[in-house]
This record gives C-alpha cells, structure tokens and sequence, in this order.
C-alpha cells in the first residue's frame, strides 16, 4: 500500500494548524510604545544630582535685553562647586511696525558672548554673575534666513523688502518718545546677578531667587537701558538621576527708571519659565525651554509687548565633566520678540 500522499496529507494539515496558532508580531505602535518605556526606565547616569537642562538664553530683543529679566535658574550641585558657562549667539530680525501713533523700523543683527560664573555655597546657597559682550551690527544670517524659509516653504515677512542697510533700529511715537541706531556699535551688555535659597526635596528642589540688574554702559539705550531693576522669582527643578530632567520658574520684574521708551516704560511686568530634557543616551540630550513675559512698555507694537521665546538644543556631555550644547531660538508667538538666535555654549 502506498501510504505516501497519507503522511503528506497530514505534514500539510499539521503545518496549517501550526500557522493558525503561531503568535501573529506585535503592531508597531506597541513595540515602539514598549521601547520608549525601556528607555524612559533605564537608568541615566550614575551621578547623584543631575542638572535641570536650563538654557542660558532670554528674549534677545533690545528693548527688553537692555533691561533686568532674568536668564533661566542655576542649576548646581550642592558641594561648594564652581560652575561656568560661555555662550556665543547671533540673532537676526528684519520687521517694521507702524500701529496707533508708534513706528518701529527694526533691521539689525546682535552678535553676543556672554560668560555666567556660577558657585554653590554649602547645601542652601547659589549665587550667579552675568555678563557679555554685545554688537549691534549687519551681521551675515538674512540671506541664509530667507533662502530657509523659501526652502520649507515659510513666508520671509518684511525681509528683504524695508530697503534698510542692516543695522538699523529706529522707534518713534506722538508722545515724544525717540530712539535710533543707525550704525554698528558694540559694548558691554547689563550685570546680573542671581542669589537664591534652595530647599531639597524628594528627586528635586525649590529655589527661592532674587536677580539684581547693575548698568554698565552708556553705548546706547537699546545696549543697556541704565536702570537698576529686581526681580523675585519662585522656581522648581528636578535634581536626581531622570532622563527626563525639567525645570519651572515664575517671577515678577520692578523696574528702575532708564533711558529707553521712559514715558512708555511700565514699572513691573510678569514672568514665566520652563524647560524638559531628554537623555537619548548618558551622554547626548535634547532639551526645549519656554519663556514668557509681560509687557515692558505701554505700546500697541508686538515687540514692545509681552512675549515669548521657545529655545530648543541638544547637548554632549563629556566624561571629563564638561558640556557642549548648540541650538535655535524662535519668537513663539511671531511678531514679538528676536526671529531667530542661533547659539553655542560649553559649561564646566
């Protein structure tokens, strides 16, 4: 008896019974899903204390750089340690506005090098100082901005079309308000300076801060506007080992009275901060930061109203202890603040 196609009749029923009950692969959805929460999960570093990813970065808008806001909180571990940081930006806007009286010609380029010096004193203490050295001038982005925005198909607003010379900013009003740059001009940016009281918590810490603006130039208004400004500001940091590190911070400005806009000049105004990181590995983070603030003068311009700044970088960090972070700041809403800051820092 042939008992050949009988076997073969029951090989092939076993291999579709197989199929059927062979576990069918998991939908990509849940295998990323899964693989980001092992990530997540991982363990970062094997520090104890790893730093909220804050951007030493602000609205670089003249008009409101020339005064107090504070730059983002320090972030210092608690063992007596110094803590510097060197940043080098260019930020580029080219916008006119004319609304209710007011005129704002705004074509200008700010080259800056700034140096934060940082210290922990003990378990409680952080005292900060800021400085930089700041040109106003042409500058080399606007064609590099607008061939961008051509690519990805963004609209270039006023560029290219105020047939200005680049290093121009020129605001007037009916209230006899005037300033003009109208030529390069370099000097040294206003002196800050950051103390606060820090109380650990369970993985993070409260910093309770004052910030202290100290004129240092007389170059121009739109450099430093020589007022003497305060702010008190409240803030919250993560502090352990995460790869999701984070920071927030809110805090009111009383300003001095300056040089710049002074009949439109508000005495105080409100701020707002954030930032989240992201380890990709122990070693390489993206990190975005947001700042908010009020309004510093009394004027129907966007950019002499309130607004808001979204930086967004990615850092290395070195196992000899320093950091290298490069990265973009956009005015987020539009309109309001600088278009675009590039910059480079190294922290040690």
């Amino acid at each position: 008896m042939n008992l050949l196609p009988f076997f073969a009749g029951r090989r092939a029923r076993a291999g579709v019974a197989g199929a059927a009950t062979r576990r069918r692969p998991a939908p990509p959805r849940l295998r990323f899903a899964a693989l980001l929460a092992l990530v997540l999960a991982a363990p970062v570093l094997a520090d104890d204390y790893v730093a909220a990813p804050w951007q030493l970065h602000r609205d670089a808008n003249p008009f409101v750089a020339s005064g107090g806001l504070p730059f983002a909180p320090p972030a210092v571990a608690a063992d007596d340690r110094w803590h510097v940081e060197a940043t080098l930006a260019a930020s580029n806007t080219e916008i006119e506005f004319d609304r209710r009286g007011e005129r704002l010609l705004y074509d200008m380029e700010i080259h800056e090098a700034r140096i934060a010096v940082a210290r922990s004193f003990g378990e409680h203490w952080i005292a900060r100082a800021t400085l930089a050295g700041t040109r106003f001038d042409d500058g080399f982005l606007d064609s590099f901005i607008e061939d961008f925005h051509r690519t990805f198909g963004f609209t270039n607003g006023d560029r290219g079309r105020l047939g200005t010379n680049g290093h121009t900013i020129e605001y007037a009003d009916q209230r006899g308000d005037r300033i003009a740059l109208t030529r390069p001009r370099s000097g040294v940016a206003p002196l800050l300076l950051d103390l606060a009281w820090r109380a650990p918590a369970d993985g993070h810490e409260w910093l309770y801060g004052a910030t202290l603006k100290l004129p240092t130039s007389h170059a121009s208004p739109l450099l430093d506007d020589r007022a003497v400004d305060l702010s008190l500001w409240l803030a919250a940091q993560s502090t352990g080992a995460t790869r999701l590190p984070w920071g927030v911070r809110v805090g009111a400005t009383r300003r001095g009275d300056g040089d710049l806009l002074p009949r439109r000049a508000n005495d105080a105004f409100a701020f707002v901060d954030a930032t989240l990181g992201w380890y990709l590995t122990p070693r390489w983070d993206v990190a975005a930061q947001y700042q908010w603030h009020g309004a510093p003068y009394d004027s129907a311009i966007a950019m002499l109203g309130d607004a808001g700044s979204l930086t967004l970088s990615t850092a290395w960090h070195a196992r000899s202890g320093w950091t290298l972070r490069a990265g973009l700041v956009e005015d987020v809403p539009a309109r309001h603040s600088q278009d675009v800051t590039f910059f480079v820092g190294v922290s040690l």
